[in-house]
């Protein structure tokens, strides 16, 4: 009896062994996948992963019409042929090889709606913009109606320089590059600091290892309010002159249309998504004493209270790697790093850091008066990767610096001044 009993524990030390040796093997290759991370945009759409689920569309091929400029019958460029594993990079490709549409990334891709000479104005023109971040993605899933087709429009001209006001010296007539619909100019006028160097992209950027935390997407696509009638939460987010409906911190998130939502583009729920509405300039703020304050943003307009001003946009890192940053950037005398998180109770808690990959957000400037607030708001079906909204919170007039509240607590054994100069000011940010 006992040399059965000893086989048997043998028995379970050899699997219970084994077990080990699949589990460190496992934890290798994930480590050995994160030192291999490069970076993918995580934006609107449906990821390949999901889209795959579906063993059904697999077989299916799909003719796309392709439009130059604008969706009208005399701008007609072909038909394409969608496989289902095509991505936004080949069909860029196939543009060029089958169309002779050149340009590549540089052309401006944009999904319409396109029901004959009659289709309503905004959608003609407007549409879902599919930009170069989104290359890796299927191409297939965009397009669901055959009512949908693809308007391809050339590259962007250089944005023409802003007249400006007597003393200001322009750096840079738009350091978006032409991705913004408006070109955002760059002044200073305060000293002999020159354009600060970063990326510029326009929506968020997420490395392998934390996609590989946060998942694949969460959520189905959630109907227009306008089609689901109002009530119960149904109500549109925004009035009828693009404004928050809501009183500023009332409301935890913002939930736009997304591209499954069964609505047309031009639906007055999406607003965030189509980027700033009203001209943005950088420009370098005078110091404070010795002290600089550095680049901030402005307006040449009047922005009505309510109005969406600019995103917050970077880099989606975890809460580990912003902790690493945050002594570099610490020492740097700079950080640049955001919290945010997810919806729902598994939520992963994350950072965006806008160091290297950033927009005109990265400017915003700390003030204990603040005349622009933040807010979290969802424009697809991820919601374990939001996005940062900032809304104006007074009528802020023309050429003032647009500033929100930073929010820092307090930080045992360490302090930074304030140089926001209001009249409430409280002279440390911590």
């Amino acid at each position: 009896g006992g040399g059965g009993g000893g086989g048997l524990f043998s028995e379970e030390v050899r699997l219970a062994g084994a077990k080990r040796e699949r589990v460190v093997s496992k934890e290798q290759r994930f480590e050995e996948f994160k030192r291999r991370q490069r970076l993918h945009p995580e934006i609107t759409g449906v990821y390949a992963d999901r889209f795959l689920e579906r063993a059904p569309d697999m077989r299916h091929f799909q003719e796309l019409i392709v439009f130059r400029e604008a969706a009208s019958a005399d701008g007609v460029a072909g038909v394409l042929l969608l496989s289902p594993g095509t991505t936004l990079f080949q069909l860029r490709r196939q543009l060029a090889s089958e169309l002779g549409l050149e340009g590549g990334d540089d052309l401006e891709l944009r999904r319409v709606v396109w029901e004959g000479e009659h289709a309503p104005a905004a959608d003609a023109a407007g549409g879902i913009p599919l930009p170069a971040a989104q290359n890796h993605k299927l191409a297939y899933p965009f397009f669901p109606l055959a009512s949908q087709v693809l308007v391809v429009r050339s590259p962007a001209a250089p944005a023409a320089p802003l007249p400006f006001l007597p003393g200001d010296t322009a750096l840079c007539a738009d350091i978006s590059r032409g991705r913004e619909a408006q070109p955002i100019a760059l002044f200073n006028s305060a000293d002999d600091e020159p354009a600060p160097v970063f990326t510029y992209v326009t929506q968020c950027v997420v490395s392998e290892s934390l996609r590989l935390l946060v998942g694949g997407p969460q959520l189905g696509a959630w109907l227009c309010p306008r089609l689901r009638g109002g009530g119960g939460g149904g109500e549109p987010n925004y009035d009828q002159h693009g404004r928050l409906r809501f009183a500023p911190h009332t409301v935890e998130s913002i939930w736009e249309c997304c591209l499954e939502s069964m609505c047309r583009p031009g639906c007055d729920n999406r607003l965030v998504q189509y980027g700033p509405r009203f001209r943005l300039e950088v420009f370098r703020c005078p110091p404070v004493g010795r002290i600089s304050k550095g680049w901030g943003i402005r307006s040449p307009e009047l922005i009505p209270r309510g109005s969406f001003v600019c995103e917050y946009v970077g880099e989606y890192i975890s809460d580990d790697e912003a902790e690493s940053r945050g002594i570099r950037y610490d020492n740097q005398k700079m950080s640049r790093l955001m919290d945010v998180y997810g919806n729902g109770r598994d939520a992963v808690h994350m950072c965006i850091d806008a160091t290297k990959f950033s927009n005109v957000g990265r400017f915003l400037n700390h003030s204990c008066e603040p005349n622009v607030f933040k807010q979290r708001v969802f424009c697809d079906h991820h919601v374990r990767l939001p996005r940062i909204a900032f809304f104006a919170l007074v009528d802020i007039p023309p050429r003032v610096e647009l500033c929100y509240d930073y929010g820092y607590v307090d930080v045992p054994g360490k302090t930074m001044p304030c140089l926001c100069g209001a009249k409430s000011c409280k002279k440390l940010l911590y």
